[in-house]
Order: structure tokens, then sequence, then C-alpha cells
């Protein structure tokens, strides 16, 4: 211990009389180590981390999957759930649970919609949670006919009631339905998803029907069971429930997933996995960085390595002396870059928090996180010193003490491993380079992507009619007539319209048959997207028509059923024909009293006009053929509003407000906001995860090009009495520049070669997550080898100014 501490003690004050080194060799190290710290905090909350609270990690999640094509049907029907808990051995407990929304209401502010989860009564139970005021759900509150009772979040109970103990008890509206409050969930419980409010799962006939598949399950894993013995079991159920019910459980499967797997799927999973990715190639290169510090470092220290090794010191003794040298390095590079991360992860979910993050989505350092930073930290000082360290360990200690101070003879043996890292650095810097360059313009194609409409002065919202007095269509349709008339006079608006869903909002998919088409079955008809708006709509959104007219206030009262469709359609069907006055009619599909489909053919639809193309799906996605029905010939319960204004859209949110409030004091109203703002919402993930690319790629970038200039430079020091000598010979100064140049752009050709063939490959696993890019697009690739080129000549021009300007006389002299 005593020559350990010697040793510590030594390798400090070597690297206190170095500062420049230390600073530079710190400083890429924080910033390898800060940016895996970051990324792996946040994959840890998303692909790792379980739910919230105490042994979480033994609560799994029960989707159904089709057998024939493995797609997620997510869904399982209430006589399934109790068949999965009666048979299952692998699981103490199974719950359910439906997703929904709730209009609360209550007297004391403006009505708000939240997410419920409507769950089975032992579902707390299940995860071992309980209300921290009141009660749970008992088996009698799921009873058909039961008096309706509810659980409140803590955020409701906080904003909305301020923590008052009383609430329990009270009465309130959930979707203009009495309802009791019967207890508080804690702070930041949020199961199985974003829920701000719980009720009872209750047992109806509908629900009763096989046929009815609107649960989704979990359960508590059973002593001793696993997950792949939890799936084995459950698939085995699953194929006995098949057998025993063909016409409704056919091709019916299970899947067990863990939390994180079940909730977090497809892109978000690729995202991270690309971070992680680029992060490992930050920290390769600064760890190439580093050891080639090092090994310049290694030719001065050569001398001093020899003396001691002359004096009796072992090669361990010798490897221990660096490596902790190196360690030192690494920890002071953790402690900076743990430091740097919580920043990082600060800035992050502030970034995501905006546009929806789940509250149980908690981006924390938690003991996992810093343990592996430890270990990161540890593995990176072994793996940046272990190279210089053997290489200083085994020198020929004769031929060193002969050469004197110069050191040249270590320096010949660390060039050929010096220029294979270099060569490593620009390959892995190109890799990254052209994952973040891809990720960039993906990140641009969709911020500058027109979305067919003027998203300018308008605001939205959303609105959802519930309750008895809005379940025949002509209730919805007057109070529709209403809302609009109130919000068309309302000051500063131009125009109010209603539509079902917003442009890069989604649509509703129908079947649909061309007259004069051939006939097809339920199976192979065709599908087309369609919304249902109001007259005014095309104003709001400056959509004008090529052909034909809009709607009327007349559409849909009486006469021909009308519809509207895009250019894409109407190129898709009638590219040679004038589609208006063609015809088309479109299929619902609903289920009867004993769950069978029924497909209920509509009348026929003439085409009375054309629009230009809007992005109606997701913002990434290209315009789709779509059409418009017209609000008063396809009523809907839910709906958008879309109010063009005069004056700027976000301070006429309260005014909507008290209009909706005037027409119904007991309706909410969503997510009021300006559609620009909407628009940018949606295109978030593209923004912060290309910046991260773009940072990653600018401190890898930076790192490659110092570690390039390192090496030159180091390069030029060892050869400075050659270059003196052939300065005395009559060299001229191009010869010098060319001399230099030629070193470093040999190890930036071939690191770049070796570069543009991995990524060529590597950047395949970002291909889903492109937008108007390929992942070999040849631009891409051309921007960054001109970049790296770029900061390649400049990471040469320094030393090679140096060397032009070296002095023979003292060249011939140098030491």
């Amino acid at each position: 211990m005593n020559s350990l501490f010697q040793d510590i003690r030594y390798g400090l004050r070597t690297l206190l009389k170095n500062p420049s080194f230390t600073v530079v060799a710190v400083l890429a190290l924080t910033l390898g180590i800060g940016a895996n710290a970051t990324v792996i905090t946040l994959a840890n909350s998303i692909l790792f981390k379980n739910l919230p609270f105490a042994d979480s990690e033994r609560i799994l999640y029960i989707s159904g999957v089709n057998r024939s094509n493995s797609q997620n049907i997510l869904n399982i029907s209430l006589s399934d759930y109790r068949d999965f808990a009666a048979q299952t051995r692998s699981f103490q407990s199974l719950g359910a649970f439906s997703y929904g929304t709730a209009s609360l209401a209550d007297g004391g502010g403006f009505p708000i919609e939240y997410r419920d989860a409507k769950i089975t009564a032992n579902g707390f139970s299940v995860i071992g949670q309980k209300p921290i005021i009141g009660r749970d759900f008992l088996p009698q509150d799921a009873q058909f006919g039961a008096p309706p009772v509810a659980i409140l979040g803590y955020g409701i109970w906080e904003t909305r009631y301020a923590k008052d103990p009383a609430v329990i008890g009270k009465v309130i509206h959930l979707n203009d339905v009495s309802t009791t409050v019967i207890g508080v969930m804690p702070r930041g419980f949020s199961f199985p998803d974003e829920n701000g409010l719980w009720l009872p799962l209750v047992v109806t006939p509908d629900l009763e029907r096989r046929q009815s598949h609107p649960l989704r399950l979990f359960g508590r894993l059973a002593p001793g069971a696993n997950l792949k013995t939890a799936n084995v079991e459950m698939d085995g159920i699953a194929r006995r429930l098949e057998a025993a019910n063909p016409d409704t459980n056919k091709d019916r499967a299970v899947v067990v997933q863990t939390f994180n797997d079940a909730q977090f799927r497809g892109q978000i999973r690729v995202v991270f996995l690309a971070l992680l990715g680029a992060v490992g190639f930050v920290l390769l290169i600064a760890c190439a960085n580093v050891a080639n510090l090092l090994l310049a470092r290694a030719v001065s220290r050569s001398r001093e390595i020899s003396v001691r090794v002359a004096l009796g010191a072992s090669r361990w003794r010798i490897v221990r002396q660096l490596l902790i040298e190196s360690l030192m390095l690494s920890a002071a590079g953790g402690i900076i870059g743990t430091a740097l991360a919580f920043c990082g992860v600060r800035i992050f979910d502030r970034a995501v928090t905006p546009n929806g993050k789940p509250a149980f989505l908690i981006f924390a350092m938690d003991y996992q996180v810093l343990a592996y930073i430890a270990v990161l930290a540890l593995g990176t000082g072994i793996l940046f010193g272990l190279a210089p360290a053997l290489r200083l360990s085994n020198l020929d200690i004769n031929s060193t003490l002969k050469d004197g101070t110069r050191g040249s003879g270590s320096g010949r043996h660390s060039r050929y491993l010096s220029a294979a890292l270099v060569v490593s650095e620009m390959a892995l810097a190109v890799v990254l380079l052209s994952g973040a360059g891809l990720m960039i313009r993906s990140f641009l194609n969709v911020a500058s992507k027109p979305i067919g409409v003027d998203s300018n002065n308008v605001l939205t919202a959303q609105i959802n009619l519930r309750g008895a007095k809005y379940k025949s269509t002509d209730s919805q349709l007057a109070f529709f007539q209403q809302l609009q008339t109130r919000l068309q006079a309302l000051p500063g608006v131009e125009y109010a319209a209603l539509t079902s869903r917003l442009p890069a909002g989604g649509s509703v998919t129908y079947n649909y048959e061309l007259e004069g088409s051939p006939a097809a079955d339920a199976r192979t008809r065709p599908e087309v997207e369609a919304i249902v708006v109001t007259p005014d709509y095309f104003p709001v959104m400056k959509l004008f028509p090529v052909q034909g007219r809009s709607f009327t206030s007349q559409d849909g009262i009486s006469g021909v059923p009308v519809v509207i469709v895009n250019r894409s359609f109407a190129e898709k069907f009638f590219a040679r024909q004038d589609p208006l006055g063609k015809r088309l009619h479109v299929v619902k599909r609903h289920f009867d009293a004993t769950g069978a489909a029924v497909d209920e053919i509509q009348p026929w639809l003439t085409i009375v006009g054309v629009v230009p193309d809007v992005i109606q799906e997701r913002i990434e996605d290209p315009a789709v053929p779509l059409l418009y029905f017209p609000l008063r010939q396809e009523p809907q319960s839910g709906f958008c509003v879309a109010l063009r204004t005069s004056v700027p859209p976000g301070t006429l949110a309260n005014s909507l407000r008290r209009e909706v409030q005037l027409a119904d004091e007991n309706l909410p109203v969503n997510q009021p906001e300006t559609m620009a703002n909407l628009l940018l919402q949606r295109s978030w993930p593209w923004r912060v995860f290309g910046s991260m690319f773009a940072i990653f790629a600018v401190i890898a970038l930076i790192l490659a090009s110092v570690g390039l200039y390192g090496v030159i430079g180091h390069s030029v020091s060892q050869r400075t009495q050659e270059i003196g000598v052939r300065v005395a010979l009559g060299a001229s100064s191009g010869r010098i520049l060319r001399l230099v140049f030629v070193q470093g752009m040999r190890q930036l050709a071939i690191g770049m070669a070796i570069g543009l063939a991995a990524a060529f490959a590597v950047t395949r696993v970002v291909n889903g997550l492109l937008v108007g890019v390929s992942s070999t697009d040849p631009t891409t690739f051309v921007i960054v080898a001109v970049v790296l080129l770029a900061a390649g000549i400049l990471g040469c021009l320094i030393p090679a100014r140096r060397a032009v300007r070296v002095d023979p006389v003292i060249a011939l002299r140098h030491d």
C-alpha cells in the first residue's frame, strides 16, 4: 500500500508538472464520458428502468398478438382474461385495464378532460400500491349498475383541490355522470400509462362477450417464475383457448413483456440505440486521442523510465505507475463528465417535457447509471493507458540511454501505433459524422416540408361531446351549429370551422368502391383515408379548390350526398378524366349482437371538388389520397375547432373556452393551441435528436482534428533536426510543407476510406428514422468527406507552418 500511495503521489505531481497535457487529456475524456453518461441516463429511463415503484421489475404486461403475422393486437377479451387468471401459475395475480378519457366538471373552474384508466378491482393490489387517502376499489364497485366512483391522481388533487382531504366523498361530474371520489393516489404515481384518474372496470353485458376485446393485461410474477417461463405458459393457455373458441380466438396469441418493452417500441428504441452507438464512437475517439497524447509524451519520458528500470524497478511497477496516471486522468474526466451529463439530462428533460413527456418517465442518474459511469471511467483509463504503458515498460534501456534525451528510439517504435490510432479516429469520425448528417438532413426536411395549409394565425382545440344529451346525431349537429355561430361572432375571428382531424393529426380509414370498378369482396376492397369538415374549413386552412367547389351549408342536409377529394386521389384514379361528377361509396363496418362483423355499404357519393394535397397523417409522411365529407353528412361526437384570426391566435384561447362554457358548462376544451405550435410540437423528435447527433458529431470532429494536429505536431518536433538538415541542404518551403502534409493526408485518406465503407453499412440502422433522404445518400457522404478533409488540412497546417520556419542553425543544435 505504501508503494501504491507513492505511485499516486508521483503521478499527481507528474500531471501537475504538465498542465497543458493534463488539461487537453481531461477535456477530451470529459467530452467522451460526459456524452456517454448523458445518453445512458436517458436510455436507462426509456429502455431499461422499470415502473417508479417498489418491486416493479416483477410487474409484466401481457399483450395480444396475431400468430399468423406477428402484428400487435394489444387488446384481450374479458373472458380470456378470466381464463388466463384462472389457469396461470407463473403469475401470482393478473389485472386488466382499458384506456379512455373523462371530462371532469365540478363547478370550480373550467372543465378539463383527463386520460383515465378503467382498471379491475384487484389492479392496485397486483402492483402493490394503495391510495394515500381514501380507499381502493372494491369488487362491488365493478358490478353493473353500481354507484360510479373514481380515484384521483395526485396532480388533480393538488392543482384542482389544493390537496384538501375533504375531496374524499365529493361528487364530481365525469362525462356528465355524477361520480363519487373515493381515493387519491401518491405523488408521481402513474399506471398503466399517463393517467390522471382511475375508474373501476365495470362489467357490462357488452364486455361479457368474448368477441369484445377492449382489455390489456398485467400481472405480478410468482416466486421462481421469470419472463421466459411466463411467456411459455401464457402461450400454452392461449393455444388452448384458441382450440376451444375457434370463432373468436383464431390466431390469437399473447406475448409477455417488461414495462419498457411494452411502452417503448419501434423507432424510439432505434433512436436511442443509435445514440448509444454515436456516443460510443465519441468515447473511442477520445480514448484514441489521449492514447496518442500519452504516446507522444512517452518519447520524452523514455529516458526517465529507462533510469528507473536500470535502478531495479520491475516491469509491473512501471506499468502500474503509468496506468495509475491514466486512471487519474480518466477519473477526473469521469467526475467532470458526470457533472456535464447532469446538465445535459436537465436540458433534454426541459426540451421534451412540453411535448408530452409521460409523468412516469423520470430522467435521473440512479445508482445503476453512476456505477456504469464509474466502470466506464475505469475501463477508459485502462483502454487508452495500456498500450503506452506496455510500450514504455518494454524499452531497450541500453539504446535509450545511449540516445541521450532525444528519445528517438522510442519515437520510432511509437510512430506506427500513433498513426494507427489517428486512422482509427478518422474512420470513427466519418461514421459518426455520416449518421449525424443524415439525421440533421432529416430534421431540415421535416422543418422545411410544406404541410399544404397556411398554419399562421390559426387557433385550434379539441372538444368531445359526452353524456346522454349528445347521443343522437340531431343533438350533436345542434350543438355544432350553436358553437360555430358563437365562435364566428368573436372579435378577431375571420372564419370558424369544425373538423374531425387537423392536418398531420391522422384520419379515419374506410373501405370504398368506385362506380364502374369490378366488384370486390370484404378482404380485397381497397382502403382510403377520410376526414369530416364544415364548409369554412377550407378558407380557415386557405385550401382552395383546384377544380369544382367547396362544401356549402346545404351539403348533407338534403339532396345528393357529396364528397371532395384531394389531388392525389384524383390523379391516382382519374388521371385522364375529369373527376367531377364521378361517384364512389364507402363501406362502414360494425359488429352485431353476436360480435360478428357486418359491412354496411353507404349511399353513392358524388365528387364535387378537388383540393390540393395536405399532409394528413404523420408530419414526416407524404400526402396520401384523401376524402372530405361534410359534417352534416357524417356527424361526429368528437371534433376539432379551427379559427382563422386577424389577431394573435393565442389571445383568443380563453374566449374560446368561455363560448364553449356558455354552450355547455360541463364541456371541456382540450389543448387550445396555435396550429403553428402544434405542428412544431409534432416535429420535436427530429429537432431534439437531430441536435443531439449534431452536438456529438461536432465533438467527434474537434477531437479527431485535434488528434491529427497532435500527432503531426509531435512528429514535426521529433524531426526538427531532419528538417533543419533538409533546409540547410536547400530544401524549399514547398517541399517541407509537402513533407508534413503527405504524412497527415495519408493517415486522413486511409481513415476516410475505411470510415466511408463502414458508414455505408452502419447508417442503414437508422434508415427507418430518415425523412426525405436515403441511408446511402451520396450528397451527405460527400459533405462529410469535405468537412473532415478541411478539418484535417487545418490540423496539418499549423505544424506545417512551424516546420517551414525552422532555423537550420537552431535545429542542428536541437537536443
